[in-house]
């Protein structure tokens, strides 16, 4: 039996091709789906706008000419940028990380770096963390930003399997631009003929994650 359609429509069967090399492990995930949410945009539009960018699944699946990509989430931008400037980096990040976790006990060795992270919040322990944690949830403490999920009881994928996945969103997300921003900033920019998806976060069940806590579908934008 095949899969049903994300949406109630008989019209549109997806004409964007699955793309299944997911990068980042995060709550609400679109990968399996971001083909088919892909399918139902306009064939034609100028840039892609996408202001609650998360894992970027659909940003990758899409591979938009020009896009502009935002969070409001630090780390998560710093990953994102450093994805577009420098994939090496991003490469050099994992590749530390998942050997000082995997060099004993992978349990200590993860948190150690859970604890790098907490004590300065950075895109480069974050990384590791979101493909390392439990279940790839990553939660926030609304207190204090404090990182909690436990070590996950899978092995992360060895570095040279990430760095192909580096290289293949790397040339996906070419044409896009990836900034600290709003999304109502985000949207404000948007023009005539542009192409904006929103994803925000889901505020009666992800209270866990960043700037789930305060998001406002209600909030009017400027």
């Amino acid at each position: 039996m095949g899969q049903p359609w994300l949406f109630d429509c008989e019209e549109a069967a997806p004409r964007v091709k699955p793309f299944k090399s997911q990068l980042l492990k995060w709550v609400g995930n679109k990968q399996r789906f971001a083909h088919e949410i892909a399918s139902y945009f306009p064939e034609g539009f100028g840039t892609y706008h996408e202001p609650f960018l998360g894992s970027g699944a659909v940003l990758a699946t899409l591979a938009p000419k020009k896009a502009l990509a935002s969070d409001v989430f630090p780390p998560l931008v710093e990953i994102w940028q450093t994805l577009k400037k420098s994939p090496a980096t991003l490469k050099r990040w994992y590749a530390e990380r998942w050997k000082a976790a995997t060099n004993g006990d992978k349990q200590d060795g993860y948190e150690r770096i859970k604890a790098s992270y907490n004590g300065k919040p950075n895109g480069a322990d974050l990384l590791f963390l979101c493909r390392a944690c439990y279940g790839g949830v990553v939660r926030f403490r609304q207190a204090d930003g404090y990182m909690s999920t436990p070590c996950g009881v899978h092995n992360p994928i060895p570095p040279e399997s990430f760095a192909q996945r580096v290289d293949d969103w790397h040339r996906r997300t070419s044409g896009t631009s990836f900034a600290l921003m709003d999304y109502d900033e985000a949207m404000s920019r948007a023009k005539a003929g542009d192409m904006v998806y929103c994803d925000p976060p889901y505020t009666h069940s992800q209270t866990i994650l960043y700037g789930a806590q305060s998001f406002d579908l209600e909030h009017p934008l400027p």
